[in-house]
């Protein structure tokens, strides 16, 4: 089944935009991608792994209804059926062709439900890490390129290059351990009071 983009994307738009915008003269911005994510990263990779095991057993169970509907309707064609059997074998079909549709519609809900709740896992770990990664570089807006699918050419390191460093932090991460927000810049200790001129 084909991998869709999830929310991350709103995630890492708003995100990154209150990072305040530096002056000058050409915004700065980057590119994310879930699917390369998935791809470079052993953490998401492992994540996603649940979404292609419910795949293949939900399509391999859509298979085998299949092939038990093909069976059915090649003995209902058969010239040598025989015809007290025929209605019954009739109603069998219409029965099985029901569940065909019920489990086809239970298989891609069910198939949403884990890709949802694996996406939300992911994003879970990657969303600290794209908002500190964005402030790191100074970045305007972070962009993905699930949402917007307009690209007719770019420079192929470049579009990979902030979703390879996420990533990599990813990975990096010790286990149940979360990712750190960027650090704030310290407030200015208060001045400390002079001492009152003695009095005369």
């Amino acid at each position: 089944m084909r991998l869709i983009a999830p929310s991350l994307a709103a995630l890492c738009l708003s995100a990154a935009l209150s990072v305040p915008a530096a002056a000058q003269d050409a915004p700065r911005f980057a590119l994310f991608s879930m699917n390369q994510l998935v791809r470079s990263s052993k953490k998401a990779g492992a994540l996603f792994s649940e979404v292609e095991i419910t795949g293949k057993n939900l399509e391999e169970k859509l298979q085998a209804k299949g092939q038990e509907l093909q069976s059915l309707q090649q003995q209902l064609n058969s010239p040598s059926v025989d015809p007290e059997k025929k209605e019954s074998l009739a109603k069998k079909l219409r029965d099985v062709e029901f569940e065909a549709k019920k489990m086809q519609e239970d298989s891609q809900a069910e198939f949403q439900r884990v890709q949802k709740k694996v996406y939300e896992s992911i994003t879970k770990i990657a969303g600290p890490i794209v908002e500190q990664l964005a402030k790191e570089q100074k970045l305007q807006v972070v962009l993905s390129d699930q949402a917007m699918q307009i690209f007719i050419w770019g420079d192929q390191d470049w579009l990979k290059a902030f979703t390879s460093e996420v990533a990599k932090r990813m990975d990096a991460i010790e286990p149940g351990a979360a990712a750190s927000p960027a650090p704030k810049s310290a407030a200015p200790k208060p001045a400390a009071p002079k001492p009152a001129a003695p009095k005369k």
